[in-house]
């Protein structure tokens, strides 16, 4: 029973740790100001060279220092900044350095016309569990007013159903993988996504219930 309770604590507290650091790390500035695309693109080639083992940071030497000496301009902009930019560069560029496009896994209330992105990430399977994290985040649940969003708060609420189940429960609501661009995927990588502004381009396509299907987003300001 204690055992039960410590593990339920333990379960607890790291998600809120989780958290914190998307909070303190991923809500900061976007690392786009910093980087372009492709200085972005040579990090995440520097990262997939590296072991596991080897990614360790050695004071008073940063990442930079000790991995990318071949690219002083790189180099000089990432000590520039703060840790936790430097921490936001290294988690992006890990993800966009990975294998597959970038997607978005976009909710849908095919009802009103409410949309909302509750993920990024470059397979089916990262999409639905970081989806679960989100939706399951105790910070982002302190976000969505249910009593003034109750339609936004029913859409999520079916987005976590459907996921848990493993199927859509309601006609009126879909969850679609999404191709998006990658600069909307590096400027919102594990951040709060339930307020980012996004342009959604709908195709000629249509689902299995006749409803149309999004094929493409990029920021709202497109």
């Amino acid at each position: 029973m204690n055992q039960g309770k410590t593990g339920i604590r333990t379960s607890v507290h790291d998600t809120i740790l989780r958290s914190r650091y998307r909070f303190m790390v991923h809500e900061k500035r976007t690392l786009l100001s910093y980087l372009d695309l492709g200085q972005i693109k040579t990090v995440a080639q520097v990262l997939t060279t590296l072991e596991d083992d080897s990614f360790s940071l050695q004071y008073p030497f940063s990442f930079a220092d000790l991995h990318l000496q071949a690219y002083p301009e790189i180099t000089a902009i990432y000590n520039a900044l703060d840790f936790g930019m430097q921490c936001q560069i290294l988690d992006r560029a890990a993800e966009y350095g990975k294998e597959g496009n970038c997607e978005a896994l976009v909710a849908v209330d095919y009802q009103t016309g409410l949309t909302t992105i509750v993920a990024l990430g470059k397979n089916q399977e990262e999409l639905e569990q970081r989806a679960l994290s989100s939706l399951e985040d105790p910070l982002v649940n302190t976000l969505v007013d249910e009593p003034s969003e109750k339609e936004l708060f029913e859409l999520l609420e079916y987005v976590h159903t459907s996921l848990l189940k493993g199927e859509s429960t309601k006609r009126r609501y879909a969850c679609h993988r999404v191709a998006c661009s990658d600069e909307f995927f590096l400027s919102h990588l594990f951040s709060t996504l339930i307020d980012v502004p996004f342009t959604l381009t709908w195709g000629l396509e249509k689902d299995s219930e006749g409803r149309a299907i999004p094929t493409y987003v990029t920021e709202g300001n497109v």
